[in-house]
């Protein structure tokens, strides 16, 4: 029997780091609880696999959270928990809980809500059980009460050092490990995630940021390092993506930490996340130096016009210069780019198209504008009469092109021209291997590709990348 059964959903197939489940779990173990990581994501019939594991553990509280796009499957979980355990709590937490938490809290098999951080939250609630508190003076919960929605008192967790190294131990780390070698540029490193900052203080129109807020909040650069030695000296890992949302708002903390690396000869690959506008060389130098291979930007948009739409703060020719900066820096670049915003043209989503190819970054990704609810997008979008309140927004993939925003563009050409772009992006890379001439070949395969495959040409993408990892092949 256990206290806490946290739930990774199955909506995601390939493997990735259940982080936020594993830092609840962490602080659960922390106050004596009883604690189990379940990743239905590993399982080939995973609700058969949760009955027997419920039955097996029968846990107090099911934890399971995730993404807007895991909304369905979570409802499955918590369905299957009711029928299978009827007395056991069960929670729901993560990022989809503030955009979806009506949604959420009329189905009959959810409890309650998590809002925001979960680590202090679940601390109190295992609290609950055990009679130490009463459920109105848990801070950020959202539950039923006399048939309406009842709010708790808002809970913040300002300093994030309080909050503990996330449980390593219990998943089955070996399982989790990745190369990532298209990111970091170097073939078969043993890659995993670390978190080391959360919050953004900055106010793109379409991010949601009802979870980690805007105040950034930095770890202490000793406990980062700490983390890093720890899956250094257990795991062998070589390489950390770090999961952020801007790792250099604060230039001096940066530098701590390059310092901290020093000081501890911790040799490891790492990336992150930065912004145009932060962009700086001899900072970018003195990383490279302690072993950042990458950065991220999240570069969004190719025409200055939707860049101020989204309230980017950020202008082209920024763009163009921090790309240089970081190349003579000796760093990869990584851009993630959007199409279809509110009333973009079909020829503005050419000129990001083409934009992201002439930038020559090592890697590009691309993805369909989602209005996430309780953003100002989202508001924006329905006072436009793009969508209305009821819309299924959580429905959108990278592939369907459900909600469009755009001026002049069908739901079908949107999904064309973003297929298209994965495929001539990951082709024109600048470090390919093959000839031009194949290169090029093989752009045009995807006229013929496209028509075969339709909507799942993009899953057809990972697919076919999937094979070439399992393979051990390098990068074409």
């Amino acid at each position: 029997m256990v206290d806490l059964l946290l739930i990774k959903t199955h909506h995601i197939k390939y493997r990735w780091l259940p982080m936020g489940l594993m830092y609840v779990a962490k602080a659960a173990k922390n106050v004596g609880a009883k604690v189990k990581i379940l990743d239905l994501s590993l399982e080939k019939k995973p609700f058969y696999f949760l009955r027997k594991q419920l039955l097996n553990l029968k846990p107090s509280i099911v934890g399971v959270g995730g993404m807007y796009c895991e909304f369905e499957e979570i409802r499955q979980i918590a369905k299957v928990t009711r029928e299978t355990l009827p007395k056991t709590i069960v929670v729901v937490g993560g990022p989809l809980t503030t955009a979806l938490l009506k949604e959420i809290l009329q189905d009959k098999n959810i409890d309650l809500v998590s809002l925001c951080e979960g680590e202090l939250t679940i601390q109190d609630l295992l609290g609950f059980l055990d009679g130490k508190t009463k459920l109105e003076d848990i801070k950020g919960i959202v539950f039923r009460k006399d048939g309406k929605l009842f709010y708790t008192q808002k809970r913040e967790i300002l300093d994030i050092n309080l909050i503990p190294i996330p449980a390593w131990e219990e998943i089955d780390v070996p399982t989790y490990i990745s190369r990532n070698d298209n990111w970091f540029g170097i073939e078969n490193l043993k890659m995993l995630n670390i978190v080391p900052q959360r919050g953004c203080p900055y106010s793109c129109v379409f991010c949601d940021k009802n979870v980690f807020g805007q105040v950034w909040r930095p770890r202490d650069p000793k406990n980062i390092v700490d983390e890093m030695l720890f899956l250094k000296e257990n795991y062998k890992i070589e390489a950390i993506m770090f999961l952020d949302d801007i790792f250099d708002v604060n230039k001096k903390w940066v530098y701590s930490f390059i310092e901290e690396l020093k000081k501890r000869n911790v040799n490891m690959y790492w990336g992150c996340s930065s912004r145009v506008n932060h962009s700086d060389y001899h900072l970018y130098k003195a990383m490279k130096e302690v072993g950042c291979c990458y950065i991220f930007y999240g570069v969004e948009f190719g025409t200055n016009e939707m860049l101020e739409k989204a309230n980017k703060k950020t202008t082209i020719e920024q763009i163009k210069k921090a790309i240089d900066i970081a190349h003579s820096a000796g760093l990869r670049v990584i851009a993630g780019y959007m199409l279809g915003m509110l009333d973009e043209t079909e020829e503005q989503i050419k000129k990001t198209i083409k934009f992201a190819i002439e930038t020559k970054t090592e890697v590009a990704t691309i993805t369909v504008v989602t209005p996430i609810a309780n953003t100002v997008l989202f508001d924006l979008a329905v006072k436009a009469g793009k969508i209305n309140k009821n819309t299924t927004w959580w429905k959108a993939t990278r592939a369907n092109a459900l909600i469009n925003l755009t001026q002049d563009v069908s739901n079908k050409r949107l999904a064309y021209l973003v297929s298209k772009t994965y495929w001539m992006l990951f082709w024109t890379r600048p470090n390919r291997r093959f000839p031009k001439w194949f290169c090029k070949l093989m752009q045009h395969s995807f006229y013929i590709l496209r028509p075969i495959s339709g909507d799942k040409f993009i899953n057809f993408i990972f697919w076919l990348d999937n094979i070439r990892k399992r393979l051990n092949l390098r990068l074409p």
